[in-house]
Protein backbone atom coordinates (compact mmCIF):
# COMPACT_ATOMS: atom_id res chain seq x y z
CA UNK A 1 0.00 0.00 0.00
CA UNK A 2 1.34 3.53 -0.63
CA UNK A 3 0.22 6.38 1.23
CA UNK A 4 1.02 10.16 0.30
CA UNK A 5 1.56 12.42 3.77
CA UNK A 6 1.86 16.20 3.72
CA UNK A 7 3.38 18.42 6.42
CA UNK A 8 5.53 21.58 6.80
CA UNK A 9 8.86 21.36 4.96
CA UNK A 10 10.40 22.43 8.63
CA UNK A 11 9.35 19.33 10.31
CA UNK A 12 10.09 17.35 6.92
CA UNK A 13 13.68 15.72 8.68
CA UNK A 14 11.16 15.14 11.95
CA UNK A 15 8.92 13.00 9.78
CA UNK A 16 11.62 11.71 7.38
CA UNK A 17 13.55 10.08 10.17
CA UNK A 18 10.50 8.91 12.54
CA UNK A 19 9.38 7.03 9.36
CA UNK A 20 12.87 5.51 8.75
CA UNK A 21 12.93 4.15 11.85
CA UNK A 22 10.07 1.72 11.11
CA UNK A 23 11.69 -1.68 10.06
CA UNK A 24 8.96 -2.24 7.84
CA UNK A 25 8.79 1.66 6.13
CA UNK A 26 10.48 2.44 2.63
CA UNK A 27 10.00 6.39 3.08
CA UNK A 28 11.15 8.57 0.27
CA UNK A 29 10.26 12.21 -0.27
CA UNK A 30 8.82 13.51 -3.07
CA UNK A 31 8.22 16.74 -4.94
CA UNK A 32 5.37 18.17 -5.53
CA UNK A 33 4.32 18.40 -9.42
CA UNK A 34 3.07 22.01 -8.54
CA UNK A 35 6.36 23.08 -8.63
CA UNK A 36 6.83 26.94 -9.59
CA UNK A 37 10.30 28.36 -11.42
CA UNK A 38 11.91 29.29 -8.50
CA UNK A 39 11.78 26.17 -6.51
CA UNK A 40 12.46 24.50 -9.72
CA UNK A 41 15.96 26.71 -9.78
CA UNK A 42 16.56 26.58 -6.53
CA UNK A 43 16.48 22.79 -6.41
CA UNK A 44 20.34 22.51 -7.92
CA UNK A 45 22.97 24.29 -5.71
CA UNK A 46 24.63 25.58 -8.99
CA UNK A 47 21.13 27.51 -9.92
CA UNK A 48 20.68 28.25 -6.49
CA UNK A 49 23.68 30.23 -6.77
CA UNK A 50 22.57 31.68 -9.78
CA UNK A 51 19.04 32.64 -8.53
CA UNK A 52 20.67 34.55 -5.80
CA UNK A 53 23.25 36.88 -7.34
CA UNK A 54 20.84 38.03 -9.60
CA UNK A 55 18.57 38.91 -6.48
CA UNK A 56 21.92 40.49 -5.13
CA UNK A 57 21.68 42.70 -8.33
CA UNK A 58 18.33 43.83 -8.81
CA UNK A 59 18.70 44.84 -5.40
CA UNK A 60 22.17 46.78 -6.04
CA UNK A 61 19.70 48.33 -9.21
CA UNK A 62 21.91 46.56 -11.55
CA UNK A 63 18.90 45.02 -13.26
CA UNK A 64 18.47 44.81 -17.22
CA UNK A 65 15.32 45.38 -19.12
CA UNK A 66 14.99 43.02 -22.05
CA UNK A 67 11.94 42.85 -25.03
CA UNK A 68 10.28 40.01 -25.06
CA UNK A 69 11.18 37.64 -28.41
CA UNK A 70 8.48 37.73 -30.89
CA UNK A 71 8.04 33.86 -32.37
CA UNK A 72 6.07 35.16 -35.28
Amino acid sequence: MKVALEFPDEKAAFVMELLHSLPYMKARPIRSKTMDATQHLESNPANHARVLAAIERLEKGQGEVHDLIDNE
